[in-house]
This record gives structure tokens, C-alpha cells and sequence, in this order.
């Protein structure tokens, strides 16, 4: 059977809830960085957040029929890594003896919200910078991701420093022409899936 192409989110919100899995694919590999990010800002431990988002997935996928909007599937699949990551601190919490209640002990500005807009603008990012030319995509996540020098850079991919330079800036003027139009909207749209979700 020949499938159609798809193209906008939503085509593959509607496909997701007739049981593509090629919208299956796409979901995953949009959210699920950012779903790891967000689950491991509670449990911090990698592997354990990557296997908290992976679940969120096959826990939404079984039920794909009552899903039919990208934010939906979003803000179901936040709200199973919250659920599961608050539950996995628990565990780990009653493992060591500890009072459960103080899995949810966090800093004043570690608060669920803050670390859904953390989550959000890490899948942001990582969206954007696939837009960027190679170069550009190169040395913008070297520097911001990897934390390396310009003169590391300049090194590592045998190029004049003033190079690495005019690069990053190119990303990041990319970058902003990218991100500004629906940042906001993104903001405002995480307090409404938050806030639904409490």
C-alpha cells in the first residue's frame, strides 16, 4: 500500500491516530531528546530517562486512536515522563530509606514548569539547528553543546580561528531568525499544557 507524503505536524498528529508508524518515527525523534532532558532533570541519571521517555512513547502509542493534534500528543507525553520520573524518584527515595516526600525537594528555581521550558527549548534548539548549513551546525554545537573554545575548534576542524568566528556568529544570527517568530507562543503553550496537567 502506497502512503501518502507528510508534511506539517499536524498531518502526522492525524496519522499517529490512525496508526502510522511513520508518524510513530517522527514523534519520536522530534520529542524524545527533549523528553530525556525533562525526565532527567528529575531522576538525574541518563539511561534511566532515556528508558522513562521511551516508555512515555509506547504508553501513548497504545493508545494513538484518542490523539489527533501535534500539542496533544506532546503534552500526553510530557505528562507520562512527569508521572513516571516523580515515580522513579520515589522509588529510588524508599530504596535508600529516605522520606519520599523529599523527591520532590527542589531548588526554588528547579520548579516542574522551569524544567518543561528547559525541556522545550532544549527541542528548540535541537530542531533549529538541523536548519543550519553544515558549517554552521558544526561549530554552533561544538561551542554551545560541547562547551569547547574557539581555539579547540579552530583545531579540531583545521581552521582559522577568525573562520570558527564568522561561523558562530552566522548560527546564531540563523538561529534567531529561526526561533523568534513562535518562541513565545511556545512559552505561553507550555504554561497552558502545565497548567492543564496539574
Amino acid at each position: 500500500m502506497r502512503h501518502s507524503a507528510l508534511y506539517h505536524p499536524d498531518e502526522y498528529a492525524i496519522a499517529f491516530q490512525n496508526g502510522d508508524e511513520r508518524a510513530l518515527s517522527f514523534f519520536f525523534k522530534e520529542l524524545h531528546p527533549a523528553l530525556t532532558h525533562y525526565a532527567n532533570q528529575w531522576v538525574n541519571n541518563l539511561p534511566l530517562s532515556q528508558d522513562i521517555a521511551s516508555e512515555a512513547f509506547v504508553k501513548t502509542w497504545q493508545k494513538h486512536f484518542k490523539f489527533n493534534s501535534f500539542d496533544g500528543i506532546k503534552a500526553y507525553l510530557y505528562t507520562i515522563v512527569r508521572r513516571d520520573s516523580f515515580r522513579a524518584v520515589q522509588k529510588q527515595k524508599r530504596y535508600l530509606q529516605l522520606d519520599p516526600a523529599s523527591a520532590y525537594d527542589t531548588p526554588e528555581s528547579d520548579t516542574p514548569f522551569s524544567f518543561l521550558v528547559r525541556a522545550e527549548t532544549c527541542r528548540l534548539l535541537y530542531s533549529a539547528l538541523q536548519k543550519l548549513s553544515p558549517g554552521n551546525k558544526r561549530v554552533i554545537a561544538m561551542y554551545y553543546l560541547e562547551g569547547k573554545t574557539t581555539g579547540q575548534i579552530a583545531r579540531e576542524l583545521n581552521l582559522h580561528p577568525h573562520t570558527v568566528q564568522t561561523q558562530k556568529l552566522r548560527g546564531i544570527k540563523a538561529l534567531q531568525k529561526i526561533m523568534r517568530p513562535g518562541f513565545l507562543g511556545v512559552l505561553c503553550l507550555l504554561g497552558k499544557i502545565f497548567f492543564s496537567t496539574l
